[in-house]
């Protein structure tokens, strides 16, 4: 059964603006500093996390199924903007995956640009009230999951 005409149009524009911001940052991400879209979002969320993260947070903070994860890993080690290392808090089987001084170095030169484009396209837009509005929605998607 098919969810309400209006339900229905609402998730087919979050979609169509998903698509979008997508294809600007992923532009503005090759064009300018030759990186892809994931890529970036991996350099993300290790900057955000003080450098590095085990593997499996790493999947699941950027929403990246293990196998695509481990093939990002693998073209950003062959740049040189990350590491994998055995971790040291555990029995050193688990993999921490470690931001390089080099994907530092790219992640502070690219963020700015991926960040104008969020700004500009998305949260400049915003009121107070759409942000606090699109907290809960986007918390009630992820409960029901």
């Amino acid at each position: 059964m098919l969810p309400d005409p209006e339900r229905l149009q609402t998730w087919r524009a979050f979609l169509t603006a998903h698509a979008a911001m997508a294809k600007m940052l992923t532009h503005e991400l090759a064009e300018e500093y030759d990186l892809q879209l994931p890529w970036f979002e991996v350099l993300d969320a290790l900057a955000a996390n003080e450098g590095s993260m085990r593997f499996n947070e790493l999947a699941e903070r950027t929403m990246t199924n293990p196998s695509s994860l481990s093939r990002q890993i693998d073209k950003l080690e062959e740049r040189r903007f990350v590491a994998r290392e055995k971790s040291t808090l555990d029995d050193g089987r688990a993999v921490e995956i470690v931001l390089t001084p080099r994907g530092h170095d790219m992640w502070k030169e690219a963020s700015p640009g991926y960040y104008r484009i969020v700004r500009r396209v998305f949260t400049n837009s915003l009121t107070e009230t759409d942000v606090i509005a699109l907290t809960r929605i986007f918390g009630k998607v992820l409960e029901a999951d």
